[in-house]
């Protein structure tokens, strides 16, 4: 992993915690694990849900973001930062995108061509909405091929779209594997204005990372993740 520019900011922009029905990580340990990879900041994006997140913002307030990845009614899935208000699961993805936008949430879309995920994007439906996004996710850690995220750079590039990265971590291994280098920032609108001039940096994680989402599935349903209330 290449070096960050100390002047800027290293951020895993897509993290889940035990709150993610496939992560096990409480957000306390998910704090510390971060800093120790020496991430300057981090957004914790759990699937359908901002609980997670907004604990760990209240253990480190400067350090971690709220976020969330969004299932749609369709099956693609978005990436929201700074993000205040739940937004449930399931809807079109229009009006999911409208509730977003009514918060001033920053809106990217992860893993937008990754064939083994829920429903890819389609590039004529991301045309569609080009206006209402903020970047999409370039680089994420988990993709099994490289070509699709190579696939998501060159249709930001194609549309001047900026992108995002994150490890897509599950387990604490994973987490910092792929991180955006960009300028400081304090709000959503300075991290606009810092994400064209973001570098991508990292690798993709091996395949082994993906039995600990089934694990962590299967934890879950016997009692054996870590909760919110537990020990962390």
């Amino acid at each position: 992993m290449k070096e960050a520019n100390s002047k800027n900011l290293k951020v895993d922009l897509h993290l889940h915690t035990c709150v993610s029905k496939d992560g096990l990580l409480h957000p306390a340990a998910m704090i510390r694990r971060a800093k120790s990879k020496g991430l300057d900041r981090i957004c914790i994006t759990d699937h359908n849900s901002i609980i997670g997140a907004q604990a760990a913002q209240q253990i480190d307030p400067d350090y971690v973001l709220v976020g969330e990845e969004i299932l749609t009614a369709e099956g693609h899935e978005l990436l929201a930062f700074f993000v205040s208000k739940w937004v449930p699961p399931r809807l079109p993805y229009r009006e999911a995108l409208s509730r977003l936008e009514a918060q001033g949430a920053v809106i990217s879309v992860s893993h937008p061509f990754d064939r083994h995920r829920n429903q890819p994007w389609s590039e004529a439906i991301l045309e569609s909405i080009l206006p209402r996004l903020d970047a999409i996710e370039g680089f994420n850690a988990r993709a099994v091929h490289a070509a699709d995220n190579d696939r998501a750079l060159t249709f930001a590039a194609k549309h001047g779209l900026p992108v995002t990265a994150g490890s897509d971590a599950h387990i604490g291994a994973e987490i910092g594997a792929a991180y955006l280098e960009l300028p400081a920032f304090t709000s959503a609108a300075e991290f606009r204005a810092a994400l064209p001039q973001a570098q991508i940096r990292g690798n993709l994680s091996p395949l082994w990372v993906h039995f600990f989402s089934v694990l962590n599935k299967w934890r879950g349903k016997v009692g054996l993740k870590p909760s919110l209330g537990g020990r962390a």
